[in-house]
């Protein structure tokens, strides 16, 4: 199989899972409001009006989904939500009233609570870079950020920012394998963070309804992935299983032995490691608040006798094993899968409906694609976009 051929067969899953979750949700969520009644809970009757506030006897104009007549029902002919689906409400919100009703007092503090994290970022990759003897001043650490990120969430693909950061650090170093290798260990610390997030939130739910049977085999996997990754240091593992035998018989093996060495080498700089993890856990916190702000705008709220600390948590869960699963790179941004995990904290948890989750993925995607616009004058300040095929690509988490 060609070169070309692999490209485009990656890019037809791609676009063949975002499909799939389109196809998907365009049977969930709808533009307009619905109600399920008692006398039928399968059955959803078109909403046409209600009172601001539903109330014991409040009355809903609703368009019949059997006789085709409107007709007036109360509060009280609603469904009970036993009898009703995880996914189902009696009164299911479109998306039109989900963002006609938002309050963007909460959607303002969700955008001005993300600014601080590519701050961060770029502290963060400096940092890792120094564990290399790869220095660079921190306003040039800044600018590759915002324009990575401007590559990653603005433009099509999830790469181009990798590509251009990598490339810009090649032409400062002789170090160029350690230099490409960083910009990709500097993806793996933000995966890694989450690992220990997800973990420990899912460890800490374990026993609540925020986390069923499922999302405890999840945390299990999590603590073995972490597990794992701390292995990787192991100089007796390593001898033990001859890990430096078989990365000779593999293609490219010089290559790959100065990866390795260059992610090895974070053994000897803990510090400088450690102090970026923990920054990175900081500035993922950071994220599921702007995350939970945004969730508040939408109407997402405390309900069922449950108050906002377990709204964070949910919020919280979603976000760190959501981005884990849209880092698998068979779809557009994660498209998909990010939402198939919020579907099954929120909606399964009973926190939101269909629409409201779906504006809150996309919701938070816009935020991260706002911070990302000022990426686009990075190369008028000196810092041009990388020829064609300048920097081999290489394969990258996508968070």
């Amino acid at each position: 199989m060609t070169s070309s051929t692999k490209k485009w067969l990656r890019k037809l899953i791609k676009f063949a899972v975002c499909a799939g979750a389109l196809l998907y949700l365009s049977t969930k969520v709808t533009l307009d409001d619905y109600v399920r009644l008692a006398e039928s809970p399968q059955k959803k009757h078109l909403l046409i009006s209600k009172t601001e506030v539903i109330h014991p006897g409040a009355s809903l104009l609703i368009h019949d989904a059997d006789t085709g007549a409107e007709r007036k029902v109360s509060s009280g002919d609603l469904a009970e939500q036993i009898d009703l689906k995880k996914d189902q409400r009696p009164i299911e919100l479109g998306l039109k009233t989900v963002l006609r009703s938002a309050d963007w007092s909460w959607a303002s503090w969700a955008l001005l609570v993300f600014a601080p994290i590519p701050a961060v970022m770029a502290w963060r990759l400096r940092t890792l870079l120094q564990t290399q003897d790869i220095h660079i001043t921190y306003r040039d650490a800044l600018l590759l950020t915002v324009a990575g990120n401007f590559f990653n969430f603005a433009m099509p693909g999830t790469t181009g920012g990798d590509i251009y950061k990598a490339y810009h650090i090649a032409k400062r170093t002789h170090k160029r394998t350690e230099g490409v290798t960083v910009v990709i260990l500097d993806r793996v610390v933000g995966l890694i963070s989450f690992l220990l997030i997800a973990a420990g939130a899912i460890l800490v739910a374990t026993g609540t309804d925020v986390v069923g049977e499922f999302g405890q085999w999840v945390g299990y996997l999590l603590c073995a992935l972490i597990a794992a990754g701390v292995l990787f240091f192991s100089k007796r593992l390593r001898r033990l299983i001859r890990y430096d035998d078989w990365l000779e018989k593999l293609p490219f093996a010089d290559r790959l032995k100065r990866i390795d060495e260059t992610a090895f080498s974070f053994r000897y700089h803990y510090v400088r490691a450690a102090a970026s993890l923990i920054v990175t856990v900081a500035a993922h916190f950071v994220l599921v608040t702007s995350i939970y702000f945004l969730a508040r705008s939408l109407g997402i709220a405390p309900n069922l006798g449950r108050d906002a600390s377990a709204l964070y948590l949910a919020i919280l869960i979603s976000t760190v094993v959501g981005y884990l699963f849209a880092a698998i790179p068979i779809s557009i941004q994660g498209f998909g899968l990010l939402e198939a995990v919020f579907w099954k904290v929120l909606i399964d948890g009973q926190w939101s409906n269909a629409s409201q989750m779906l504006a809150l993925t996309l919701g938070a995607r816009l935020v991260q694609v706002a911070w990302s616009l000022p990426g686009v004058i990075v190369p008028w300040l000196g810092l041009e976009r990388p020829p064609e095929a300048a920097v081999e690509p290489q394969p990258t988490p996508t968070h």
